[in-house]
C-alpha cells in the first residue's frame, strides 16, 4: 500500500495520478492501492428538477476498489438547500446503472437517514456493503409534501469511509444543484419491456381524470421509421405519480412498423393518428409505396383501442404523392368539435426535399379526413392552438440547425387562407417539434389570452424550456427551464386546478428516459419575469 495525499485535487485520482505527501491540517490522508484509485467517479444527474415525493435522484458515485473493501458510511452537505424541512430524507442505493436512476426499481437500499435540522447527513451502512467494480452509489432524497415549489437542493459528497480509506475533507467534491417542482415522475426508460429506444411522448386527460400517456416503443434501435416500432400508451389515475403497464396500440413488425402518434381528445375518446410502413424519406428510391396514414380511437380511457384504419387517400388525395407524417404528440379539438392535427407532406420527389404544412381535420369524429390549404411552404413538425375568437395559429418547427426563432402562422378563416410566417423572436432554440396549448378552454372568462410552449432553448437539443405568453402569442415574457441537460421532444396538459403537466425526452445516454413534471403557472411567471419599466 501507498499513501496519497487527497485533496482539492481528488479527483486527478481517477487518473491513477499520485499527489505529493504534504501538509494541511484540513487535508485528510488516504491509504488505497494506486491502482484502486483509477475508478473513481462522480457525476449528477441530467434533469434540473426533482418533484415532491419519494426517491428523488441527486447524484451518484462510484468509489476506488480494494479486494474485499466494504463501505462504511457516507456523509452528504446540503449547505445551500433553500428550505432543509423541504428534504425529509436521504437515501444511498446500490444498482449496475452508472447512467441513471430509475425510481420504480431503485436497487438495494444500503442506507438511510432522516434529514433535521443540520445541513450535514451522514448516512452508516448496516450491513456494510463490499464494493465492487461495477456498483454505482445512488444519492436521492424524499422530498415533503408540503416542499416549497421553486426551492432548491444543494447536495455534494462531504465525506465518506470504507473498511480500506477515509475521505474526510473534499473540498473540491461536485455542487449538485436541483429545483423543487411538485412532481416528477419517470414513465418510460431504455431497456424496459424489452425494447432497447423509447421516443415521441404526448399525454392527454381525460374528464375522469386518467391521463394517457403515447409513445413509439422503438425495439431495435433509435431509427425513425422504417423499423420494427409499436405505439403503446400507459394511463395514470393518480395525475402521473404512478403509470400502467404499457397498452399496445399498434403493434409494429420489422416489415411493417407504426410511429409519430398524435392524440386529440374530448374528455371522454381519445382520436389518435399514427404513420406506418416507409419512412418519410424512402419514396420512391427505397420502398414501393409512399408512408401511410393511420386513425385509431379509444372510448374506454386507452385501455382498448380500435384496429387502426388507413386514411393515406382522405390526407394525401390528389395533391400529395411522395408521402408525410404528423406532429407527434397532441392535437385539438376546437369549439365547433373539429378534430385537428397538423401534417407535413412531401412536395419533391427529391430526398430530403420541400414539405408542406396542411391540417388533416374530421369533422364526425374521425369517420371521414379532410386537408385544408397549406398552412406553411417548407415547414416540419408544427403544433396548434385555436385562439378565443375560433382563429387558428400555428406553431412551426424551422428545417434549419442550430439557433433560430420559432415561425408562425395564422388564419381566421378555419385554414382557407393563411397568413405569411413569422417569427417569435422570444423563442429561439433547436430545430425541433415542442408542446403547444392553450392554458384555458376557449370561452373562458378566467386566463382566456395565456397559451404555453415547450421547446429546448438551445442551438442543441438540450435546455428544454416552458414559455408562457399572456397575449395569445404576441410576446413570450416568461419562461422557466425544465431540463437542463439532453432533453428533446415534449408535450403538456393543463389539470383542472391550473397545475401544469409536461411529459418529455430527457437524458439521450444512450437512449431517451421519459419523464412527466407537474408545476404551477406561478413558478413559470418567477422563472423569467419581465423587468418592470
Amino acid at each position: 500500500m501507498k499513501t496519497f495525499l487527497l485533496a482539492s485535487a481528488c479527483l486527478l485520482l481517477a487518473s491513477g495520478t499520485s499527489l505529493p505527501a504534504a501538509a494541511s491540517s484540513t487535508i485528510a490522508l488516504v491509504s488505497v492501492s494506486p491502482d484502486s484509485t483509477a475508478r473513481y467517479q462522480e457525476h449528477g444527474t441530467n434533469a434540473s428538477l426533482i418533484g415532491r415525493g419519494f426517491d428523488q435522484a441527486l447524484f451518484t458515485f462510484t468509489l476506488p476498489v480494494a479486494v474485499g473493501s466494504t463501505l462504511e458510511s457516507v456523509t452528504i452537505d446540503l449547505s445551500g438547500t433553500s428550505r432543509i424541512k423541504d428534504v425529509r430524507q436521504l437515501k444511498l442505493y446500490r444498482t449496475k446503472n452508472k447512467d441513471r436512476f430509475d425510481h420504480r426499481t431503485p436497487g438495494q437500499l444500503v442506507a438511510s437517514a432522516p434529514v433535521k435540522r443540520a445541513s450535514r447527513v451522514k448516512l452508516d451502512l448496516s450491513p456494510r456493503t463490499t464494493i465492487s467494480s461495477d456498483d454505482a452509489f445512488w444519492v436521492v432524497c424524499d422530498i415533503a409534501p408540503s416542499a416549497q415549489e421553486g426551492g432548491e437542493v444543494v447536495s455534494r459528497l462531504s465525506a465518506l469511509k470504507t473498511s480500506s480509506y477515509e475521505l474526510s475533507a473534499l473540498p473540491d467534491a461536485k455542487e449538485h444543484r436541483h429545483g423543487i417542482v411538485l412532481q416528477r415522475s419517470l414513465v418510460w426508460a431504455p431497456g424496459e419491456g424489452g425494447s432497447l429506444h423509447y421516443r415521441i411522448p404526448g399525454v392527454v386527460r381525460l374528464s375522469d381524470g386518467t391521463l394517457v400517456a403515447s409513445i413509439d416503443r422503438r425495439k431495435k434501435n433509435v431509427n425513425d421509421l422504417p423499423g420494427d416500432i409499436d405505439v403503446e400508451i400507459k394511463r395514470s389515475i393518480d395525475d402521473g405519480k404512478t403509470w400502467s403497464a404499457p397498452i399496445t396500440v399498434a403493434r409494429g413488425t420489422s416489415e411493417h412498423g407504426y410511429g409519430d402518434a398524435a392524440m386529440a381528445t374530448d374528455g371522454r375518446t381519445i382520436y389518435m393518428v399514427m404513420v406506418g410502413g416507409a419512412g418519410l424519406w424512402h419514396y420512391p428510391s427505397h420502398a414501393t409505396h409512399p408512408i401511410q396514414m393511420y386513425f385509431t380511437k379509444s372510448t374506454d380511457g386507452g385501455r382498448t383501442w380500435e384496429p387502426v384504419t388507413n386514411i393515406t387517400k382522405s390526407i394525401y388525395r390528389d395533391r400529395f404523392e411522395y408521402g408525410g407524417f404528423f406532429a407527434s404528440g397532441n392535437g385539438i379539438i376546437t369549439s365547433t368539435g373539429r378534430i385537428i392535427f397538423v401534417a407535413a407532406i412531401r412536395t419533391e420527389e427529391a430526398w430530403g426535399g420541400r414539405a408542406d404544412n396542411v391540417l388533416a381535420y374530421s369533422d364526425d369524429q374521425g369517420k371521414t379526413w379532410q386537408i385544408s390549404e397549406t398552412a406553411r411552404v417548407n415547414g416540419d413538425e408544427s403544433k396548434i392552438v385555436e385562439l378565443s375568437d375560433g382563429s387558428l395559429l400555428v406553431s412551426c418547427r424551422n428545417r434549419a440547425g442550430g439557433l433560430n426563432a420559432r415561425t408562425y402562422v395564422h388564419s381566421s378563416d378555419g385554414g382557407k387562407t393563411w397568413s405569411e410566417p413569422k417569427q417569435w423572436n422570444e423563442l429561439m432554440g433547436n430545430a425541433c417539434n415542442g408542446g403547444f396549448a392553450r392554458y384555458a378552454p376557449v370561452g373562458s372568462k378566467k386566463n382566456a389570452n395565456l397559451l404555453l410552449h415547450t421547446l429546448p432553448a438551445s442551438a442543441t437539443r438540450d435546455h428544454l424550456k416552458i414559455f408562457l405568453s399572456e397575449d395569445e402569442g404576441k410576446t413570450w415574457p416568461y419562461s422557466r427551464e425544465l431540463c437542463r441537460g439532453e432533453s428533446v421532444y415534449s408535450e403538456l396538459m393543463i389539470f383542472p386546478d391550473g397545475t401544469i403537466g409536461i411529459i418529455s425526452e430527457e437524458d439521450d445516454n444512450p437512449g431517451f428516459d421519459i419523464y412527466f413534471t407537474r408545476v404551477s403557472l406561478d413558478w413559470i411567471r418567477k422563472g423569467n419575469a419581465p423587468r418592470k419599466k
